[in-house]
């Protein structure tokens, strides 16, 4: 896991190669790492993204309200590398800034007929992505119903935490 910040040119090579292995690697999870698993949820004083980005502004006033928050990060379908590589360098600086960032949630696009949502293996590398750029505590949440559940364990080799 990352404590300093990860240049935002580094968050978007890795996710346009779309190696999730090389993303794992780099935020230094993988076999033999130890992750600490938990049901999480939020209570009624989060502010929660749901399936939505909501803006950084918004949870920018919730932590100077004192009120904790989990955000969405949408990708797949319809996203570029870049904006969701700038969606969590955001996040990521708003984590360090505030310390009530508890969760991020990477959210596939729907998709239609000519592209899924998300590939198995662009999940797998913003899952990484997102563990490499946000700081210890920050929790990396998969979309269990987009995802499903085979692939939400799997996730966790790739640095989901939650």
């Amino acid at each position: 896991m990352s404590a300093a910040p990860v240049p935002r040119e580094r968050l978007v090579a890795l996710l346009a190669a779309g190696d999730p292995i090389a993303a794992a690697r780099a935020a230094g999870t993988g076999p033999g790492r130890r992750l600490a698993v938990s049901s999480g949820g939020g209570g009624d004083e989060r502010l929660v993204d749901g399936d939505v980005e909501g803006t950084i502004a918004a949870h920018r006033a919730a932590h100077a309200a004192g009120r904790a928050s989990e955000a969405a990060v949408a990708y797949g379908d319809g996203t570029t590398p870049e904006s969701v590589a700038a969606r969590i360098d955001d996040l990521a600086a708003l984590a360090r800034e505030t310390g009530l960032l508890r969760a991020v949630c990477p959210v596939p696009g729907e998709g239609d007929a000519r592209r899924p949502g998300s590939w198995g293996v662009e999940d797998l590398t913003v899952i990484a992505v997102c563990r490499l750029a946000l700081p210890d505590g920050v929790g990396v949440r998969p979309h269990w119903r987009r995802l499903g559940p085979a692939m939400c364990q799997v996730a966790v080799a790739f640095g989901a935490s939650e």
